[in-house]
C-alpha cells in the first residue's frame, strides 16, 4: 500500500505527478491565473522558480497545455505564498479563486455569466460540459441531493482539492452567488468532491 504523503509535500507532488498521462491537459488560462499571482509578489526569483515549474512564461488562453507543468506550477507557487497566506491549503485556494476572473471574460466564460442569471442551479447543471471545453484529464459530474444541494465531483483530476474548492467559490462570487456554500474533500489525489448548497 502506497504512503500518503504530507499535503503540500514535495512527495505528494510526485505522486500527482506519476497518475497523470502525456495527453491530460488543460487551456492556458489556469496557468496565466497563477503566474499572475507570482508576479505579484515582486520577487524576481519566486517568479523564476514558477516559471521554471510551469515550463515556460507565456501560455494562451484558449491553447492546451500539459495537466503535469499545472500541478508544478500550483506547488511552486503556494510554497512561495504559503506564509503570506496561512499555509499551504489556503495559498492552493488563493490560487483557485485566481483563474475565474481570466475564464470569465473569454467567450466560453461570458456563456457561463449568462447562465448564471438564472441561478446556481441552471449554473452547476452546464459545468460538466463547460468543464470538458477547458480540461481533458478526468471528468465532473453533479450529483445532487436536494432542490438546492449537490456535490461537483471531480474524479481522475489530480489537481489539489483546495486549488479546485477556491475557483468553485471564486466562480460563485464573482458571479454574485455569495448565498453558496462551498465546502470541498479530497477522496484521493485523483477524486475530490465540492459540497455546495444554497
Amino acid at each position: 500500500m502506497r504512503e500518503v504523503a504530507e499535503t503540500g509535500s514535495q512527495q505528494e507532488l510526485e505522486q500527482r505527478l506519476a497518475l497523470a498521462g502525456p495527453g491530460d491537459t488543460l487551456h492556458g488560462f489556469f496557468f496565466n491565473g497563477a503566474l499572475k499571482v507570482v508576479r505579484g509578489l515582486g520577487d524576481a526569483v519566486v517568479l523564476s522558480q514558477c516559471i521554471q515549474a510551469a515550463g515556460g512564461d507565456r501560455f494562451r488562453a484558449f491553447f492546451s497545455y500539459p495537466v503535469s507543468s499545472l500541478n508544478r506550477l500550483l506547488y511552486a507557487a503556494a510554497w512561495a505564498l504559503d506564509e503570506k497566506h496561512g499555509g499551504f491549503d489556503a495559498a492552493m485556494r488563493h490560487l483557485g479563486t485566481q483563474v475565474v476572473s481570466d475564464y470569465l471574460e473569454s467567450s466560453a466564460g461570458r456563456v457561463l455569466v449568462k447562465l448564471a442569471g438564472r441561478g446556481p442551479k441552471q449554473l452547476l447543471h452546464s459545468l460538466p460540459s463547460v468543464y470538458r471545453t477547458s480540461v481533458q484529464h478526468g471528468g465532473c459530474s453533479v450529483r445532487w441531493s436536494g432542490s438546492n444541494a449537490c456535490a461537483l465531483v471531480l474524479e481522475g483530476n489530480t489537481l489539489p482539492m483546495e486549488y479546485v474548492e477556491g475557483a468553485t467559490r471564486g466562480l460563485f462570487d464573482s458571479l454574485r452567488m455569495a448565498n453558496v456554500k462551498v465546502s470541498g474533500k479530497r477522496v484521493s489525489l485523483s477524486h475530490s468532491e465540492m459540497e455546495l448548497s444554497w
